[in-house]
């Protein structure tokens, strides 16, 4: 079963499974929390820092997740000691009130890094809202890093097929695209004389007072093993409490977040001595981060070797109608699901039953459902997307 999210039921079980990540969490919860105390677990999932808080001695905890993983922790949570101090609720805590504020927050929202669309955003605003003066937040903080390396396997993601394949097609124009991706880098440990230079920190995320849900840094390297250089491997150390930590580096063991690879637009040779010059920047845009990778790298004399500038903006290609879309000007128009979900809402708004709500959709839009059963199917879907559950 895969969740809205992309987080399947076994990807839960794969983070609780994680002793690395997971310890240091719960180890933190167990400092953080003092008998009494009011607790959130933001994107609780399989529930098990909602169990732990009330094991700890919590007197309430409220579990939010906006999927249907909350319904496994329900029936996870069945007869565990302590487990009816749970209000489990489903949706998105930036869009819950709660009758009162908490002593604890936590909560794993991460990705592969930690600039992942709900991770920030649901993090500062339940500190700000939802989080009483002098109240810990888990995790503490979380530094991202880079270094450049000699990663072929990666690298061949943005040759083949696109510089060449065995089929003797000229695909180039697809190869810009790939270029201005990045992803997840592959499961095993990277060997050190891989990393061509010392890791640099491209910044740092301060979940107890940061308030931007971007980042923006400037980093340098000297490079101190001559190779080709492909990219970048990125990545980033959590800090849960003072003490207690893991990492997802190149060179360690994969945790369940992996970590990153941001490729160089051309790889380009390099010798002991060069630098290399970056700016990584991440900006959450419309509800999705866009990144940008601008990179020079300057040889023992001095002179630029090459400058590269990417970004995920350039990953797919821009369609003029799209650009219209996007104008200030443009009048929209619905499309016919677009009408279909309206009729949907505007049902729900008025208080009507979803019963009632599939039959007047199945009159209207005949074409478009086979029967009544097939109407109210659509309708309990769009109703759980916009409905909160506690």
């Amino acid at each position: 079963m895969r969740a809205a999210d992309g987080y399947s039921i076994q990807d839960y079980g794969d983070m609780v499974n994680d002793r690395t990540r997971t310890a240091p969490f719960v180890e933190a919860l167990r400092q953080a929390v003092k008998p009494g105390d009011v607790v959130l677990d933001i994107g609780t999932g399989a529930g098990i820092f909602a169990l732990l808080a009330c094991r700890f001695g919590a007197a309430r905890v409220y579990a939010v997740e906006p999927n249907e993983a909350i319904e496994v922790a329900r029936l996870c949570a069945r007869g565990v000691p302590g487990s009816e101090r749970i209000i489990w609720l489903k949706g998105f805590t930036t869009e819950l009130e709660l009758p009162e504020k908490v002593d604890v927050i936590i909560g794993d929202l991460h990705g592969t890094l930690p600039l992942y669309p709900g991770n920030l955003p649901s993090m500062i605003d339940a500190r700000q809202r939802l989080l009483k003066p002098g109240g810990r937040v888990i995790p503490g903080r979380d530094t991202l890093r880079a270094v450049p390396a000699f990663a072929p396997a990666e690298y061949r993601q943005v040759e083949c097929p696109w510089a060449g394949n065995e089929y003797d097609l000229d695909l180039r124009a697809g190869r810009g695209f790939v270029a201005n991706s990045w992803w997840r880098a592959a499961a095993a440990q990277v060997p050190a004389e891989n990393l061509l230079a010392e890791p640099a920190v491209w910044g740092e995320i301060d979940y107890s007072k940061t308030h931007a849900t971007g980042l923006d840094g400037r980093m340098h390297w000297r490079i101190e093993r001559g190779g080709t250089f492909h990219g970048f491997y990125v990545w980033f150390d959590g800090e849960m409490a003072p003490g207690l930590g893991y990492s997802n580096a190149p060179q360690l063991p994969e945790l369940v977040y992996g970590r990153a690879f941001f490729p160089l637009e051309q790889a380009v040779e390099v010798v002991v001595g060069d630098q290399v010059e970056a700016r990584f920047a991440a900006n959450l845009v419309s509800g999705k981060y866009v990144f940008r990778w601008e990179t020079r790298i300057l040889g023992l004399d001095g002179v630029a070797k090459a400058e590269f500038r990417q970004t995920t903006f350039k990953n797919r290609p821009l369609l003029p109608a799209h650009l219209d879309a996007a104008s200030a000007s443009h009048v929209s128009r619905l499309s016919a699901e677009g009408r279909i979900e309206l009729d949907i809402l505007q049902g729900m708004a008025s208080g009507e039953s979803l019963g009632t709500i599939a039959d007047a959709l199945l009159a209207r839009h005949p074409a478009r459902f086979a029967d009544s059963h097939a109407a109210l199917k659509h309708v309990v879907k769009l109703s759980s997307r916009h409905t909160h559950a506690g």
